[in-house]
């Protein structure tokens, strides 16, 4: 294999430098989803450490093409290394070298034990194994394109008719990764699964949430038609808590309900200023932009935040023509976003400022006109070792804007449950961490909803999680 040990290697210094620090202590391993969802076939840290010890068989490595990139092995690592970065790099390196049929083939195999043991397999590969739209030109981008194009046409080919459902009948509430995930899983153990949408088309998040350029509506469509086919029914444009209750889930037959509603309320700035004309918050601007192609943003739009929300409402809003800024109160190196989408962005124009946070929102005749900010330093660590921070007096400074989109956060909506189902301190729904059931016999939780904000992949673990423990729920009732 030509040079690919030096390519895979040195790809990111920064990155494979790390990798010698490691301990081997597994965590990354153990806190991986697809780890425990294809055990024999993926183990972050014996890849990794393969990858740095026999960089010349990279090529043979198949957990370098099951990384869903979800970042807990990153985010968990007590030495901070970064194997899903290391991971992402490696597999373009090798496809971008002279002879990528190895790797090719290596990442075919993968996508069969994604379409045979994952829950959403077109979701998952597109988002997680694909490259970024904006990298389109490149070999290994239409490597992969073409092979999970490929993929998706022969599941969809292969797909079989609805299956039987005898076991029960189930709830889900919400229809986004969680909801889609638990739904497979427990249709194909032989479930009757229905899942009532607020919305009028399936998909929450991924729809709503997910611009199109990173997530094709073919793609997803894709999907739901393929959990049609096992028989999961859909019943859209019914909010639960309003239209239905969980009550009333209960005495139309179901003798389980997961609730699977994740996080769709956006957090506020809490500055003045906030309730001026063309200040948004990020979650309603994707949705927005989802449904309707007419939006005015004016020239200039501010993103303040620093997580995939944030990049995402910035790079949709490039496309809408506006200049793009985004401002983030911590340091780039901790900006929640993953690193390859925020240099994505960069690279397509979106300015990026850090160490400032918005001080008060500045308006004339009822519209934002600029936001003022203040620069920030670090302080004393909170209880969880993360810097707390300080504004800096005197630092000041003012940014003038069209548009700002409010990308601080979300958190989830408690307002239609039932009186049973408690919260969690973090005012997310409160569940038993093994049997994922909350305080209200028969009815489960998972995903953002418990969680709080994650990545989609870990979103569908949840459902993963949720769908065995409702299956042993029903056996031992």
């Amino acid at each position: 294999m030509k040079n690919e040990s030096v390519k895979v290697m040195k790809t990111d210094p920064a990155i494979t430098s790390k990798i010698s620090e490691c301990y081997e202590c597994g965590v990354c391993t153990s806190n991986c989803p697809v780890a425990y969802m294809i055990p024999m076939s993926h183990n972050p840290r014996a890849t990794m450490l393969r990858l740095l010890l026999y960089p010349k068989k990279a090529a043979s490595l198949i957990g370098l093409w099951l990384c869903m990139r979800c970042r807990r092995c990153s985010d968990r690592c007590p030495q901070k290394l970064s194997p899903h970065e290391l991971f992402l790099h490696a597999r373009t390196a090798l496809l971008e070298s002279d002879s990528n049929s190895v790797s090719l083939a290596k990442m075919r195999e993968a996508l069969k034990l994604v379409r045979e043991r994952l829950p959403l397999p077109f979701v998952s590969a597109w988002l997680c194994l694909r490259a970024d739209e904006s990298d389109d030109s490149s070999t290994a981008s239409k490597l992969v394109i073409e092979a999970l194009k490929h993929f998706v046409k022969l599941r969809q080919d292969s797909s079989k008719g609805e299956r039987k459902s005898g076991l029960g009948k189930v709830a889900i509430v919400g229809s986004g990764p969680a909801g889609l995930a638990a739904a497979n899983e427990l249709a194909r153990k032989g479930y009757s699964v229905e899942i009532f949408e607020k919305s009028s088309v399936p998909g929450g998040m991924l729809r709503h949430g997910i611009p199109a350029f990173r997530l094709p509506r073919e793609i997803l469509d894709a999907e739901v038609d393929r959990l049609k086919r096992l028989g999961v029914k859909f019943r859209t444009s019914i909010c639960v808590g309003e239209d239905i209750d969980i009550h009333q889930l209960f005495e139309e037959g179901n003798r389980a309900v997961f609730v699977a509603s994740g996080c769709t309320i956006s957090s506020e700035l809490n500055v003045g200023g906030e309730n001026l004309k063309g200040v948004t918050r990020a979650l309603d601007f994707l949705r927005d932009t989802s449904m309707t192609q007419d939006i005015k943003l004016g020239d200039s739009v501010m993103v303040i935040g620093g997580g995939n929300v944030a990049v995402d409402s910035a790079r949709v809003a490039l496309r809408k023509g506006a200049k793009v800024h985004i401002f983030y109160r911590r340091t780039r190196e901790e900006m929640p976003s993953d690193q390859s989408e925020i240099m994505r962005a960069e690279r397509e124009g979106i300015r990026i400022t850090c160490s400032c946070m918005p001080k008060r929102i500045i308006g004339k005749d009822g519209k934002v006109v600029a936001v003022e900010f203040i620069k920030t330093k670090p302080d004393q660590y909170d209880r969880e070792g993360k810097s707390m921070l300080v504004p800096i007096t005197g630092s000041e400074f003012v940014v003038d804007t069209s548009t700002v989109i409010a990308a601080v956060g979300q958190r989830v909506d408690l307002g239609f449950l039932p009186k049973e189902i408690r919260a969690s301190r973090y005012r997310t729904i409160e569940v038993d961490r093994l049997s994922c059931e909350t305080s209200m016999k028969g009815v489960f939780a998972g995903g953002d909803a418990v969680s709080g904000p994650a990545s989609v992949f870990e979103a569908v673990y949840a459902g993963w999680t949720a769908a065995a423990a409702i299956d042993h729920y029903f056996r031992v009732e």
